[in-house]
């Protein structure tokens, strides 16, 4: 179902969060939090992506 959409869907993410965060409407450190877990998620879709081809 999600074949090959995984890091895209990391990325855009970490786009939303970094636009709710200039919005104001969350803190640093939730800022912060969510980059990284969206971070290592995108890495990790990355290296299963890797290990397939």
């Amino acid at each position: 179902m999600l074949e090959g959409k995984k890091t895209y869907i990391s990325a855009a993410v970490l786009a939303l969060a970094t636009c709710i965060r200039g919005l104001g409407w969350v803190t640093q450190e939730q800022y912060e939090l969510i980059l990284g877990l969206a971070s290592s998620l995108g890495l990790a879709a990355l290296r299963a992506g890797v290990d397939k081809s």
